[in-house]
């Protein structure tokens, strides 16, 4: 759809142009009219429409003088200039100011008509050229941004290049990093808030992320920002940022700092995640690597915080000195994958709590990045001896437990969370399930849920299986369909309560989950043969 706007000084000829013709269907919306050129100039700056059908002889700013004023305004806005045959001479000069064409005097409405729809013609040429350029550059902004990602991707994982390539390289790249003196900043988002619910609008949210980095670093120097895809970084950073500050910072805080809260602040506004920040010390890019390490261990530090903060590696020199590795409480992952194998929460809650405190206790001598990891590698342990012990019992339609992983979440909530991670992974609580249990466990859920209206598919997922098999298991112990079983089991539920209780009917339609009081009216006639209200009165 396409914007026009009327002027013309005489009523009944504007009026004529405005209700005349049946702009709707040539695809255009009249944006309005205007009696003179001061008028339209203004209406054109406040709206911006597409068109102007515009008389040349007007009283104060005539066409050509609008005309002027839009070249000068650098506003584009098509103009189309009516004349009579004795105002040629002012056509010719209109079309010298950029007019589009003009339309002579008296005016008729297919002469009208085909200039206007030339000139819709070129404005869709244009949109679609400019959409065209969009896209171009939106592809030429995303593969320089993913060359950017593979070449650092590529120095942090110390991969070798040949002498000369690293300068050309980041010169392609317009990366005007200084390489004997650069910074590495790591980036962990504590808190992705409510925007980003798929893997898809986290990438989103972090290239967003990268450019408000760069808006806001660029101007203490060159700098760049990733997205981190290497697997060390897994969990313990997000983005990184690279930067060179305009003169040297060896030995002292780089000067971006001061700005960190204020862009962290910006961040949780316009993008609703929370974040932590921890940067290196200075130094060329044949450290990269080291300064990258000792980034995510500064980060890391939001694991015994809460996060939302700034973090430096200068004080770090020392205590990466004597930091020893984490393995966790003494023969806690044996002790816990049994516990696991039981699937009883009673034995799971003291191992966890365990593994919390030995984590407090050990705040003052190890750092927060090698408990995280030693937490990985623990984990990893118990999934294995779980897993063995698992397979054992595995019966052809099991599929294997999700492995246990390191919650991401500070130390103060480590605990509850991991216990409500397990307590929702009732499968990995349970390596065998007989088709016994499995059944028990379905008809417990249906008891507890009996006003909501579930599926199959619910159930299935509560119990973590293929809903295809536990329909396949449900049918074979019960005798009858699930679905089947849910009416039926509804149906004595409404029936009892309809000679027991004084509830109205659409109390009990939705006590039985039954939203719908005239749906389960006929279910249940269907079934008993008789409404509810008959059966309340003459059931037996």
């Amino acid at each position: 759809m396409f914007t026009l706007l009327v002027v013309e000084d005489e009523r009944w000829i504007r009026k004529g142009l405005c209700e005349t013709i049946d702009w709707e269907a040539e695809g255009i919306r009249l944006a309005g009219e205007a009696s003179d050129g001061e008028e339209a100039l203004r209406l054109v700056e406040r709206d911006s429409p597409d068109m102007v059908i515009t008389d040349i002889v007007m009283p104060g700013m005539d066409g050509i003088a609008f005309l002027q004023s839009l070249r000068e305004r650098k506003l584009s806005t098509k103009v189309i200039i009516m004349s009579g045959y004795s105002e040629f001479e002012y056509a010719r000069v209109a079309l010298k100011n950029g007019a589009f064409d003009y339309v002579l005097k008296p005016i008729h409405e297919q002469s009208i008509l085909d200039v206007v729809r030339r000139c819709v013609q070129e404005l869709r040429k244009e949109r679609e050229a400019k959409a065209e350029m969009h896209t171009l550059a939106r592809s030429a902004r995303e593969a320089m941004f993913l060359a950017r990602q593979r070449l650092f991707d590529m120095l942090l994982a110390r991969e070798p290049y040949p002498a000369g390539w690293l300068e050309e390289r980041m010169s392609a790249l317009r990366i005007g990093l200084d390489p004997g003196r650069v910074r590495v900043f790591a980036v962990k988002i504590v808190d992705w808030g409510c925007k980003a619910a798929t893997a898809k609008d986290q990438a989103l949210l972090l290239y967003a992320l990268c450019n408000m980095i760069e808006e806001t670093g660029r101007r203490f120097g060159p700098l760049a920002a990733i997205p981190l895809t290497d697997p060390k970084s897994a969990g313990e950073a997000d983005l990184a940022m690279f930067q060179s500050e305009s003169s040297s910072t060896c030995g002292r805080e780089p000067l971006i700092a001061s700005e960190l809260p204020w862009l962290m602040d910006k961040a949780g506004q316009m993008l609703g995640v929370r974040m932590s920040i921890g940067y290196s010390r200075e130094g060329d890019f044949g450290r990269l690597p080291d300064l990258y390490e000792e980034a995510l261990h500064s980060v890391s530090f939001w694991f015994y915080d809460g996060g939302g903060n700034v973090y430096s590696a200068e004080s770090l020199a020392s205590a990466l000195q004597s930091d020893s590795p984490y393995s966790g409480p003494a023969g806690w992952d044996i002790r816990f994958a049994a516990a696991l194998k039981v699937g009883e929460t009673k034995l799971l809650e003291p191992l966890i709590r365990e593994l919390a405190q030995h984590i407090h206790d050990r705040k003052n001598s190890c750092l927060p990045l090698t408990v995280r990891r030693g937490l990985k590698l623990l984990f990893q342990n118990v999934n294995q001896k779980r897993n063995a012990a698992y397979h054992r019992h595995l019966s052809s339609q099991d599929v294997e437990a999700a492995p246990l992983e390191v919650p991401l979440c500070p130390l103060d909530a480590f605990q509850d969370v991991l216990l409500e991670t397990l307590q929702r992974s009732q499968k990995s609580a349970r390596p065998a399930r007989s088709r016994k249990w499995i059944v028990e466990r379905a008809l417990q859920y249906i008891e507890r849920n009996r006003d909501k209206a579930i599926t199959l598919n619910d159930v299935a997922e509560h119990l973590y299986l293929n809903h295809s098999y536990f329909s396949k298991v449900f049918h074979e112990e019960m005798g009858e369909t699930f679905s089947r079983y849910l009416v039926r089991s509804r149906i004595d539920k409404a029936k009892k309560l309809l000679k027991e209780t004084p509830l109205k009917i659409y109390e009990i339609a939705a006590e039985v989950g039954y939203n719908d009081v005239r749906h389960f009216t006929k279910v249940f006639k269907e079934w008993e043969g008789l409404s509810p209200a008959q059966y309340r009165e003459h059931g037996l």
